[in-house]
């Protein structure tokens, strides 16, 4: 997988729980199984990053800044976006439940710009 040695260091390094690591790796996966999409570090690397940053960030109890109102309208333009969305609530039903709607915004965004490559 491309992204496991990166995941291990952000293990390793105490930046991301075990029970973090397991849901990148069901995100990861999701993709795979729902859109036979293999997620890279050249097609998905902003996306893992932030998804590693905003489970860290709710692990520590810590504020998220919310996307900007005028990026996310921008986003909801895009072709990608239904899609985008409509993935981004089953990740959010199935592997990421309690995910604050401020992460599920940039989650959907990252999304969307994933399958705009496909």
């Amino acid at each position: 997988m491309d992204f496991e040695p990166r995941l291990s260091i952000l293990r390793q390094a105490g930046m991301l729980s075990d029970e973090d690591y397991q849901k990148v790796q069901d995100v990861i996966r999701y993709f795979q199984e729902k859109y036979d999409l293999t997620l890279t570090e050249e097609n998905a690397s902003s996306m893992i990053t932030h998804l590693c940053a905003a489970l860290g960030r709710i692990q520590r109890g810590e504020p998220v800044e919310p996307l900007d109102e005028e990026v996310y309208e921008e986003t909801k333009g895009e072709p990608t976006f239904p899609k985008a969305l409509e993935a981004t609530q089953e990740i959010v039903r199935d592997i990421l439940p309690g995910l604050p709607e401020n992460e599920r915004k940039f989650l959907t965004m990252h999304i969307g710009v994933l399958l705009a490559q496909v």
